[in-house]
């Protein structure tokens, strides 16, 4: 049960997110920019480092 909690997690927020990208993404006027790029394609892999990173230290006190 654990297991299906956590695909849970990891899945709805996910598929808001495309969702989000799909429908509202083309109403932004972002320039092409390599900063534009880079934030677009690092930022998804910094947040789940930094989620992962507070569980892993909030699960090392328990």
């Amino acid at each position: 049960m654990d297991t299906f909690i956590f695909i849970l997690k990891v899945v709805l927020p996910s598929l808001a997110l495309s969702i989000a990208i799909k429908y509202l993404a083309p109403f932004l006027n972002v320039a092409p920019t390599l900063t534009t790029v880079l934030i677009a394609v690092l930022s998804p892999s910094i947040v789940i480092a930094i989620a992962l990173l507070i569980q892993t230290r909030a699960h090392r006190k328990n």
